[in-house]
């Protein structure tokens, strides 16, 4: 995959390169987003406005670091996987 950093300069992905990166981004995110759960739990009796304001951040890195992996290596399509119940 080639990504435009640049006008004039255009930077070309290996696809294991890619997963890689994906990965580490995923770990990233559910790193991130456990401390600050665990940080809203214990400022939980500082009060609800702080405690606001943590969950406020989980969701914003989630989506934040969700939408950069998502850019760098898209998921595949997983229809493919479908179980039919009847």
């Amino acid at each position: 995959m080639r990504f435009q950093v640049l006008p004039y300069v255009t930077l070309e992905v290996d696809d294991r390169v890619r997963t890689n990166i994906r990965t580490v981004g995923e770990r990233l995110r559910v790193n991130v987003r456990a401390y600050l759960l665990s940080a809203a739990d214990d400022v939980d009796e500082a009060g609800e406005k702080v405690r606001g304001f943590c969950d406020a951040a989980v969701h914003r890195v989630d989506s934040v670091v969700a939408t950069v992996t998502n850019k760098i290596a898209p998921r595949r399509d997983d229809s493919d996987h479908r179980v039919e119940v009847s």
